[in-house]
């Protein structure tokens, strides 16, 4: 019967049934497996050759909780011609990976055995989140010689910039009579805005810093496939993973390191800190944007009442003055680009060419890539190729 409704309302109001549409939550699927712990794969890493004084890794997608409670759950054994070689799985510093270490040196040279099974906890057969065993199996060769020493990680960065709209109740500024209003939210649970653009535009933008990360290995030969890499930004902990390659995106400059663990030593080392995104600080944040190069009307904001604007309490909405010849080291232009200024960040986004660092500017080892100065204005024109759209917070 709603569907019927809403089909007779999608003919005579298609912006109506948007707004009218069903609860997003209620479309979203119930995932039954997030209230199991378990594993859905595990496979050795470095299976083909270890380091005399190395440890067998292995890797797996680990979903609930710690790896230290499935150390009594996963069996693993390595034979050689058949008979058992001692030693113990262990659980390391990265979320699915663990490590097999001998309780002897390893024998130089030799090829030996390993098999191994995950026993999943039981869960209900209908959501069908993984087997409830998953064998692995694998030959071991083990190197003639030690690893290399860990050196550390060394960081180069490709970066590029992104400016969004950012729409909610509050920054948007319309023509008289129209009523934007928050509507269901999505999935991950954030609230999107219904609007219509022919008559509402955003007043702010958000400028955004994606930076590609690539470090060089800590150490090389049998021993780089033991190492698992952390990158910090701005002191804290961002991501980790075996291979020293990562993405940040932020709202604003950041500066990173890369430290580099041995998973058989523990032996830990720290790279030199980079820094990105210092000569596009001021096209990142909170950025203005100017509603009247799209709407032609009176614009106005009003106050938010009940997820929805109170049309009996509303202000004329004003835009920011354009900035005047002696008004040259400001942060940003209308539009949310920059002035050539204080800032060292021409109106493109790009750095002066001058040949010469920046005041305070830090060592990087990157490549910016900006976008080009029409960008932001690009994505505001692109509002108007909807009648209606959907916008998170």
């Amino acid at each position: 019967m709603i569907h019927e409704k809403l089909q007779a309302l999608a003919l005579a109001s298609p912006i109506l049934v948007a707004a009218l549409a069903p609860d997003t939550a209620e479309a979203c699927p119930y995932n039954g497996c997030k209230n199991f712990d378990f594993w859905t794969d595990l496979a050795p890493v470095n299976a083909a050759k270890i380091p005399t004084d190395g440890v067998l890794v292995l890797q797996g997608t680990h979903e609930g909780g710690a790896d230290q409670d499935w150390l009594e759950k996963i069996d693993l054994s390595v034979t050689k011609d058949g008979q058992p070689i001692a030693g113990a799985l262990e659980a390391t510093s990265q979320h699915g990976v663990l490590i097999w270490r001998p309780a002897a040196p390893w024998e130089p040279g030799t090829t030996l055995q390993m098999t191994g099974k995950v026993n999943n906890q039981e869960f209900d057969d209908y959501y069908n989140c993984a087997d409830m065993e998953i064998p692995f199996a694998s030959d071991l060769v083990i190197d003639s010689e030690p690893g290399a020493p860990l050196g550390e990680v060394e960081l180069t960065g490709v970066v590029e910039h992104e400016s969004l709209p950012e729409v909610t109740l509050e920054t948007l500024a319309c023509c008289p009579g129209a009523d934007p209003n928050q509507g269901y939210a999505d999935c991950d649970g954030s609230e999107n805005i219904y609007w219509n653009d022919d008559t509402c535009a955003p007043t702010m933008a958000r400028g955004y810093l994606d930076v590609a990360l690539t470090g060089t290995p800590a150490t090389t030969g049998p021993a780089a496939q033991q190492v698992v890499y952390r990158l910090k930004v701005d002191g804290a902990v961002h991501s980790a993973g075996l291979t020293p390659d990562f993405h940040v995106r932020d709202d604003a400059p950041v500066c990173a390191v890369v430290e580099a663990e041995d998973l058989a030593s523990g032996a830990v080392t720290v790279g030199a800190e980079q820094c990105f995104g210092q000569d596009l600080a001021a096209v990142l944040g909170p950025q203005p944007l100017d509603p009247t190069e799209k709407l032609d009307c009176p614009l106005q904001q009003c106050e938010v009442v009940m997820g929805s604007w109170d049309l009996t309490q509303c202000t004329p909405f004003e835009t920011e003055p354009s900035p005047t010849t002696s008004d040259t080291t400001s942060d940003s232009t209308t539009a949310g680009e920059p002035e050539t200024g204080s800032t060292g960040v021409t109106a493109s986004g790009e750095p002066p060419d001058s040949g010469e660092p920046q005041d305070g500017e830090k060592g990087c080892a990157c490549a910016v890539v900006p976008d080009s100065g029409a960008g932001l204005l690009a994505l505001v024109g692109v509002l108007g190729l909807a009648r209606r759209r959907r916008v998170r917070r």
